[in-house]
């Protein structure tokens, strides 16, 4: 096995891995879908502990909300491109 940089954790590992109080990893679930809206819960982990968590409201089409905040612009990145994964690999996504 080779160690990877994006898996996960690796913090000590990788020698791109942001230096600091950076989180290590961040998980995402679908919480529900309604109207062509869905609901993301993302968890944000540094050093396999939660270190922030919440949801973000995502249309599910291509279109994108604009971010909060500028750190939330990769956050909401990284949430749409799960959204349009899970969507393509489900029946109500094939024409995504």
């Amino acid at each position: 096995m080779r160690t990877c940089c994006n898996t996960g954790y690796a913090r000590g590992a990788c020698p791109n891995f942001p230096t600091g109080d950076a989180p290590d990893a961040v998980r995402f679930g679908i919480v529900r879908r309604i109207d062509g809206v869905a609901t993301v819960r993302y968890v944000v982990e540094r050093n396999h502990h939660p270190f922030d968590h919440g949801t973000l409201e995502l249309p599910e089409g291509e279109g994108r909300q604009p971010a909060n905040e500028e750190h939330a612009e990769i956050l909401e990145r990284q949430a749409r491109a799960f959204l349009l994964s899970y969507l393509r690999r489900t029946s109500e996504g094939a024409n995504l």
